[in-house]
């Protein structure tokens, strides 16, 4: 729970021993202090509501800061309100309205007990900065008359009465009806004066309009209608339940695990269209951006009221499709994670596409699941949580099988009865064999045969390459020396230019222009030495990425129109475009990594190659095994969506292993069987839960010091409290040093939400630990590098 402080917010010492008149409110600040404070609201500046904002003095330095109010305190305790001290005044209210209404504040309580942050930052992060900043408002004063002008008091110059005569032309007689003040001077040809002195005498008055001036978010030319589409019977009893459940206005969630292709979407549109006409609106959450532009295209088709909420829109977007949302103009709303807090007033549905996937988990404060804060949101507000998914994960159905307001529904086939993608295994160590060099390459010969066979017949296809980049591993064959960050403790991949390089000459040698090393976690970039610094041997580039992937398609086959898609090559450019493109056939190949993996439906696509199914296989995370079969299952999903069969390769140098196994063969019901009796017995999620106390120092002795006196701390709350949990470390994770920063993680292993959940109210209750060092709390980790 937050800590309620008060004497430390009080100002000096009243010199009168008087209060200054007015309502105590309790606030939470930004500041990452995990406690709420009072202060005293003055009487001039009127009521405020829970989820309004103020500004109030903080600290020593009295510096001034946004908070938001939480309660308002009708019976403040006495012993705080001491006549010796006095509470700090609120400065100003920022909003005329609550940004956030009462289940959306009871919401964040919640995720602020659940996942061990301040509420401040939790209220902080539900609110878009574009919203707080009012990005792309702009307000301009109107007129209008308050009385007609052939009244007792008619204008008394030309100019004024040519002013009334607009304002009476155009029916300006209300603050609805206003006409924009520079319209009716420039209609009335006078200055400012004369209309000055009709508002003097009162005969007009003025009035100030908001009007937002943003791009819409759904470029025009996007929305295609489509034909009539007829459920099959698994689609309709699906849709069949879940209405019901709309219909009860009670708490319900629903799994709705369907084969690729086997009609999601359209049970989630035919689900709004129930919930519309309850009389309620609906919020759908997407894992990527990229899903967002066919996700729109569909529902904008079928719903005219259509909100869009992500981070690629520019804010003055973003603030606009808020305000509408707040303002009851839109019955659904899409967006990626965050899109859960959306200020929807009458909530009957959330929808969370392919709820399994890694990227609905926030990784920076809150860190909250956008899967699991939706189904509280839900919970919230009596309505239907239904996640979709082709491949659910283990806590999913785990609670399918454990709690009662979960119900799984199945869709085992593809619509209109489509046959599944043929899967086809290759194993990269005997697949050139029989080639003249013998020398393994990116595309195998069956790949390669098959892809050309594809371009012929001017179909498509999608090669999945998870990797970013174009090399992992730059080394030195001789002195195995290789280049690694300065900051972290990672090898830097090679990212090459867009233009052709050569080679330059620096103090330190030659090196490669074409290109930088950089690493992904601190960003830093470095240029490549064409030898070994060390001894001077020529270094070699190792491993594989999907700028390589893209290079080598263009050498396979050049005429061959190929485009990229990973989070290198979009930044800046247009997902709506790029897929539009893709969907109009003036794109023959998409690769890239596991953004072309789910949601999007292109009928001409009739192969799907793994590059390397190895990717993920081997990370130390216990999620490995599944990450590997969804991401397998997901993108061979993109094959044979339309009458043209689907053919996936899956290329791997571990052919044995059981997820890529079971992913060839589609085994899912046995991927699962395996994969939870390996959990259970490890006392893994879905079974016990996982809690991660991540701490890092620049100093290293500094912070074994605290992970220590952490780790001890933590064993005597378990010790008097009788916890069923087990405690991990320190350990030093995969990932030692990010930004130069030494990191040890605690894990915490609890038969029981209830028990983490006591573990870390105890933690929050003592005094900090000391020496300080940065401390992060992961409730419900995704991961454990």
């Amino acid at each position: 729970m937050q800590t309620d402080r008060h004497q430390n917010l009080f100002g000096p010492e009243s010199e009168d021993g008087i209060r200054p008149a007015g309502r105590i409110i309790r606030a939470a600040l930004d500041t990452g202090a995990d406690a709420l404070f009072d202060y005293i609201l003055p009487e001039h500046l009127g009521p405020v509501q829970p989820g309004q904002r103020v500004q109030v003095p903080f600290g020593r330095s009295n510096k001034l800061q946004q908070a938001f109010v939480v309660r308002l305190i009708d019976n403040p305790d006495q012993a705080a309100l001491s006549r010796r001290f006095k509470l700090k005044t609120v400065k100003a209210v920022l909003d005329d309205q609550p940004l956030l209404d009462s289940q959306l504040m009871q919401l964040a309580e919640w995720m602020a007990r659940y996942y061990v942050c301040p509420l401040g930052q939790v209220l902080a992060a539900m609110v878009p900065a574009a919203v707080k900043k009012d990005a792309g408002m702009r307000r301009k004063t109107a007129v209008y008359l308050c009385q007609p002008a052939g009244g007792p008091e008619m204008p008394a110059s030309a100019k004024q009465k040519a002013l009334a005569a607009v304002l009476c032309r155009q029916g300006a007689v209300d603050a609805d009806s206003a006409m924009d003040k520079e319209a009716l001077l420039q209609a009335a040809g006078c200055t400012d004066a004369p209309l000055k002195e009709l508002i003097r005498k009162g005969i007009a008055r003025t009035v100030i309009k908001e009007q937002m001036h943003a791009l819409p978010a759904v470029p025009a030319g996007l929305t295609a209608p489509s034909g009539p589409i007829v459920l099959n019977s698994h689609q309709q009893a699906a849709l069949d339940f879940i209405a019901a459940r709309i219909r009860d206005n009670q708490f319900s969630v629903s799994l709705l695990h369907g084969v690729t292709g086997s009609g999601k979407t359209e049970v989630y549109i035919r689900a709004i269209e129930a919930c519309i006409a309850a009389g309620r609106q609906a919020i759908v959450l997407l894992p990527e951006i990229a899903l967002t532009a066919q996700t729109v295209q569909r529902f904008s088709c079928r719903f005219s009221r259509l909100a869009v909420l992500h981070s690629q829109l520019s804010g003055p977007q973003r603030n606009a499709q808020w305000r509408r949302i707040r303002n009851n103009e839109a019955d659904v709303v899409i967006g990626a994670r965050s899109a859960v807090f959306a200020p929807v007033g009458n909530l009957g549905l959330i929808v969370v596409d392919e709820e399994h996937e890694a990227s609905y988990k926030q990784d920076t404060v809150p860190r909250y699941h956008g899967r699991d804060a939706a189904i509280k949101r839900a919970a919230l507000a009596n309505a239907h949580c239904l996640l979709g998914s082709a491949t659910p994960s283990l806590e999913t159905l785990h609670n399918c099988r454990t709690k009662k307001h979960y119900t799984l529904l199945k869709l085992p086939h593809r619509v209109k009865n489509l046959p599944m993608p043929e899967m086809k295994l290759v194993n990269m160590l005997t697949a050139f064999a029989d080639t003249e060099h013998k020398k393994i390459q990116l595309l195998s010969p069956p790949l390669k045969d098959h892809l050309a066979q594809v371009l012929s017949r001017q179909e498509q296809a999608i090669l999945l390459l998870n990797r970013r980049g174009y090399s992992n591993f730059i080394c030195c064959p001789a002195c195995k020396h290789t280049l690694t960050c300065r900051n972290c403790d990672v090898t830097l991949t090679f990212h090459k230019k867009q233009q052709n390089g050569g080679e330059s000459t620096t103090i330190l040698g030659r090196h490669l222009t074409g290109g930088y090393a950089v690493c992904h976690y601190c960003l830093s970039k470095t240029l490549v030495p064409q030898h070994c610094p060390l001894c001077g041997s020529t270094m070699t580039m190792i491993g594989l990425g999907s700028q390589r992937l893209e290079e080598e398609l263009h050498r396979q086959f050049p005429k061959a129109r190929v485009r990229r898609i990973d989070s290198d090559a979009m930044a800046g450019q247009d997902y709506y475009n790029i897929l539009k493109d893709f969907a109009d056939q003036k794109i023959d190949i998409l690769a890239g990594t596991q953004m072309l993996a789910k949601g999007l439906h292109f009928p001409n696509v009739t192969l799907v190659g793994v590059i390397s199914a190895d990717t993920a296989l081997f990370l130390p995370d216990f999620r490995a095994n599944e990450r590997t079969f969804q991401l397998i299952n997901q993108v061979a999903g993109r094959a044979g969506r339309s009458e043209k069969k689907g053919t996936v390769y899956v290329q791997t140098f571990f052919p044995k292993q059981p997820a890529i196994v079971y992913a060839v063969q589609n085994n899912f019901d046995a991927f699962v069987q395996d994969e939870l009796s390996h959990r259970q017995a490890c006392h893994l999620p879905p079974f016990w839960r996982l809690a991660i106390v991540a701490m890092r120092d620049m100093n290293y002795d500094r912070l074994k010091t605290a992970a220590d006196l952490t780790k001890e701390r933590i064993e005597n709350i378990m010790a008097s409290e009788k916890l069923e949990m087990s405690l991990r470390g320190p350990l030093e994770p995969a990932v030692g040093r990010i930004q130069r920063h030494h990191r040890l993680h605690l894990v915490v292993q609890a038969s029981s939400p209830a028990a983490i959940q006591l573990l870390f109210e105890r933690m929050r209750a003592m005094s900090p630990i000391r020496p300080a060092v940065q401390t992060q709390i992961d409730i419900d980790p995704i991961g454990v590098l």
